[in-house]
C-alpha cells in the first residue's frame, strides 16, 4: 500500500519516501508532516493515521480530536534541547552586556587618517559597562530536558540555580522550590520552559511580576501564551522588573524599549532541524509500515519486531476492557498469535499482534477486522502485511 503524506511545512523526504509513502497535496492524507504550523481540524478524517510533528510542542494540533479519531500524534522531544539551551545562554549575556549597542557604536565611529579607531572606541566604552552572570541567581520554571541542560551549563558558569517543576526531579545543581512565586521572587533571571496547557495559559501575570526584583529579567522560551502580554507591558512601564525576552513575537509587544522579541529561533539550527526531521521521518515510516510507536503524545510506546507474515494493531480505550475482548476473539477465530505486545497510557491502550492470515480468505480477514473495529471502545484497527511477504518462508 502506498500511503499519502501531506507536508504542511517544508521537509526533505528524498531519503525516506519510496515504496511505503509519497507526498501529496490531498486534503484526506494518511499522514501529516508539520513543524510549527497549525494543523487544520478538517485534515483529521478517518483516513488520517498519523500527525508527525518535527519538534516538541504540539499546541498547533488538536490532540483530543486526533485521539478520538484513532490518529497517533508523534513529536521529537529533546532533539532541539541543545539549540534552545545555547540560545537562552546567548540571551542571558545580552541581558547583562550591551553588546548590540557597543557594536553599533563602533560601526558608526568616524576617525581621521591619523586617529586610532580603537582609541576612539575605548574613549566611549564607559557608556557600555555591563555585569557578569557569575554569582547571579537563575530561576528555571520547567525542568525537562532543556531546563536540565541549561541548569548544568549555567551552574558551571558560576550561577546559582533554583527551579520549579510540577514533579520533583533528582537534579544535582538545582535547588527546587515549592512554588513558582518563590522562584520569581528570588531570581535575577527567570526562564520559562513550561509546556502550554489549560493550567499554564497566562500563568505569569500581574501578581508574579510584582514579586520580581526590579533588576530581574524574564525570558520566555516555553510558549508565548504562558505570559499575559498586556500585563508584561504594564509591569515594564512601571519598572516592576528590568526586561522581557520572548521567542514568541506578538504585535502588542513590539516597539518597547525593555522587550526583546525573537522570531521563534529556539530549535532553528542546522543540527537540530536536520536531526529532528530525520527522526520524525523515520518514526513516520516505521509507524506506517510496521505500526511501531516510539515517541507519541497520545499513543503508548510499543515497539515489537515484525517477524511474521502479518500483524494487527489496535488502539482503544482501556476502561472498556477491550484487551480481554481482543484476546477472546483471537481465540474464537483460531487466529495464530506469534508475538503480542501491549502498553497503556492515560486511559488508552495500544496492542500489536504478530500473526499469519495465510489460511484465511480475504473475506474472512475483512470480516475479522470489522469485528475488532466494532468493539466498544475500539478507536483504530490496522492490518499490516510484512514488506517482504512474497518471500516469506516458514519451516
Amino acid at each position: 500500500m502506498m500511503y499519502q503524506v501531506k507536508k504542511i511545512d517544508p521537509f526533505n523526504v528524498t531519503d525516506f519516501a519510496g515504496d511505503v509513502f509519497q507526498t501529496s497535496d490531498t486534503e484526506t492524507p494518511d499522514a501529516v508532516l508539520v513543524r510549527s504550523s497549525q494543523v487544520d481540524d478538517s485534515l483529521i478524517t478517518k483516513r488520517l493515521l498519523l500527525v508527525a510533528r518535527s519538534g516538541t510542542g504540539t499546541n498547533t494540533i488538536n490532540i483530543d480530536a486526533c485521539t478520538e479519531n484513532g490518529t497517533a500524534v508523534f513529536n521529537t522531544p529533546g532533539v532541539n534541547a541543545n539549540a534552545v539551551k545555547e540560545l537562552i545562554i546567548q540571551n542571558l549575556f545580552r541581558c547583562v552586556r550591551p553588546l548590540n549597542e557597543a557594536i553599533s557604536m563602533v560601526d558608526q565611529l568616524h576617525v581621521g587618517n591619523e586617529e586610532s579607531l580603537q582609541e576612539a572606541a575605548e574613549s566611549q566604552r564607559k557608556d557600555y559597562i555591563g555585569q557578569e552572570l557569575y554569582g547571579k541567581t537563575l530561576g528555571i520554571l520547567g525542568l525537562g530536558t532543556i531546563g536540565q541542560r541549561l541548569a548544568d551549563a549555567c551552574y558551571h558558569m558560576g550561577m546559582q540555580i533554583i527551579g520549579y517543576n510540577r514533579s520533583f526531579k533528582n537534579l544535582r545543581h538545582v535547588q527546587q522550590l515549592e512554588t513558582i512565586e518563590e522562584v520569581m521572587a528570588l531570581s535575577d533571571f527567570v526562564v520559562l520552559l513550561l509546556p502550554l496547557t489549560p493550567q499554564t495559559e497566562h500563568l505569569i501575570t500581574d501578581e508574579q511580576f510584582k514579586l520580581m526584583k526590579k533588576s530581574a529579567f524574564l525570558l520566555n522560551f516555553g510558549r508565548g501564551e504562558l505570559v499575559d502580554n498586556p500585563a508584561v507591558v504594564d509591569a515594564l512601564d512601571h519598572d516592576e522588573f528590568a526586561g522581557y525576552v520572548s521567542d514568541f513575537p506578538k504585535a502588542e509587544l513590539q516597539h518597547h524599549a525593555k522587550i526583546t522579541l525573537l522570531p521563534h529561533l529556539g530549535g532553528n539550527t542546522t543540527e537540530a532541524l536536520t536531526h529532528s526531521a530525520n527522526l520524525i521521518l523515520q518514526n513516520l515510516l516505521d509507524f506506517l509500515e510496521n505500526g511501531t510507536v516510539r515517541s507519541s503524545v497520545n499513543f503508548p510506546r510499543v515497539d515489537l519486531p515484525f517477524i511474521s507474515p502479518h500483524r494487527l494493531t489496535f488502539f482503544f480505550k482501556t476502561q472498556e476492557n477491550v484487551m480481554a475482548k481482543i484476546s477472546s476473539l483471537l481465540n474464537k477465530r483460531a487466529l495464530p498469535v506469534m508475538e503480542m505486545m501491549n502498553n497503556n497510557q492515560n486511559g488508552f491502550g495500544y496492542t500489536i499482534v504478530n500473526t499469519d492470515f495465510s489460511d484465511f480468505s480475504d473475506e474472512q480477514v475483512t470480516n475479522l477486522v470489522a469485528e475488532f473495529a466494532s468493539m466498544k471502545g475500539m478507536l483504530r484497527v490496522r492490518k499490516l502485511d510484512h514488506s517482504n511477504i512474497e518471500n516469506w518462508q516458514t519451516d
